[in-house]
Order: C-alpha cells, then structure tokens, then sequence
C-alpha cells in the first residue's frame, strides 16, 4: 500500500490555503467531521508542507477567545474549527464579542455529511441524522460579515482567500464558513495552495489636506474640543448655538 501513488484530498488543500493566507494556528474542538482534517494534518508532518498548528480546546467558546487574543495582541487573524451546528453554538458568545470588536476571525465548522451513500466521508452514524440542520448558519448570520458553505472541493483556495479578504476589510469582523465532510474529503488535483494572498485594502486614513484643517481648528480654538467637534459638524464656537 504505501508504494501506491497518495491521492490528495481537499482538506489538504484547506489547511495550506490557511498558511498561505498567514494563518498560524487552527484552534480546534472536534468531532466527527474531523477526520479529513486529521488526515490531512498527518499528511503534512509526513512531507513537512506548511499548515497551521493545529491546538485542540476543550470548549468552543475559549478558543474563539484565544484567536480573539492572538487576533489583538500581534493584527493577525487566525482561524477556529468547530464541530457541526452544537459546536458553532458554543462559538456565539464569543462571536458576539469579536463582531463588536471588529475582530477579524475565520469561524469554520463542519457540516453533517450531505449524501447518504457513495463518497468518503457520508453518513455512517445516527449523529449525522440527528444534528442535521436546515440552516446552519442562521444561528449566526447577523453576527458575522459573511458566511458561506463550502460546495466544491476544488474551490478550497479561492473560498479561504475571499473569507481572509472579507474579514481583514475595514470594518473587520469575524466571517464563517461550514465544511462538509465529504467534501473535505474528495479527490482533488495537486494545486498551488501556496500563492500568494490577495491584496487587501488598507484601513481608511483621513487625507493629510483633512489633517491639516484639523490641525489648524485645534491650534486656532479657544475651546479645542468644543471646537473641533463642532467644525467636524460644520459648525462654528461663537457663531451659531452647537
């Protein structure tokens, strides 16, 4: 067996896409959609492919707290994985805070197996009938900026990059997006995960002209925080009651 040619699967495509985009650590609480991704981690020890560190926590509202801290402390948005629609709802405290924060946080999940027969990775327990839910994601769709359900295993990249792009855009705020697992777990085409990420745009900066105009209401002010707040208002002190 071991001299057969390995096919790739796409969450080996998922996790790289990950460090490409300057993700450093998955924060994970898993379950049974989980095993492509452990899979795929042990694939990368085995030919030292780059991926994030995978650091298992016992609830999900404390690893969307350590991405929420990470997140702070160093700019760097990373990513937590969750177990189906049980462990997203464990997220939502958490998610609230981050949303409010404008904290950029990639929440991932899986997804209950879609088929029921056929591919790697359909249904083979009762818990996949029982936490099937209609709308996953409804349970947080207001609290993110976007939210989307992985569909296709060859589109992996393209989904990371436009959620890390999304996320980092100002205002920044937490994005999420469900992986089914027999989609994880199909057959993909070596791809080049490791390309570079797309540009994103940077925070928006007043113009040094507004600058300026500032600068000189403050130094010409008698009361400069009366003022400034009235001029940005289009006011003046002294000329009309504010």
């Amino acid at each position: 067996m071991d001299a057969e040619p390995q096919t790739r699967i796409a969450a080996e495509d998922y996790l790289e896409a990950l460090a490409a985009n300057g993700i450093e650590y998955l924060f994970a609480n898993p379950g049974t959609d989980f095993a492509p991704i452990i899979e795929a981690f042990s694939r990368a020890a085995r030919t030292n492919r780059a991926v994030p560190r995978p650091l298992v926590v016992p609830h999900e509202n404390a690893a969307v707290c350590m991405a929420y801290g990470y997140t702070m402390i160093t700019g760097r948005p990373q990513a937590v994985m969750t177990h189906v629609n049980v462990g997203t709802a464990n997220t939502l405290n958490a998610l609230i805070d981050a949303a409010r924060d404008r904290i950029p946080i990639l929440l991932t999940s899986g997804r209950t197996p879609i088929t029921e027969h056929g591919p790697s990775g359909t249904r083979n327990v009762h818990i996949h009938w029982a936490q099937e839910m209609f709308d996953q994601a409804g349970m947080l769709r207001e609290i993110v900026k976007w939210e989307y359900e992985l569909r296709r295993p060859d589109q992996v990249g393209d989904v990371i990059a436009r959620a890390l792009e999304i996320a980092t855009n100002s205002p920044s705020g937490p994005v999420y997006l469900s992986l089914p697992r027999e989609v994880l777990g199909e057959t993909v085409e070596p791809s080049d995960t490791r390309r570079p990420p797309r540009a994103r745009p940077s925070a928006p900066l007043a113009s040094p002209a507004e600058v300026e105009q500032l600068a000189d209401w403050i130094a010409a002010a008698k009361l400069p925080l009366a003022s400034a707040l009235a001029e940005a208002h289009g006011y003046r002190v002294g000329t009309l009651e504010i």
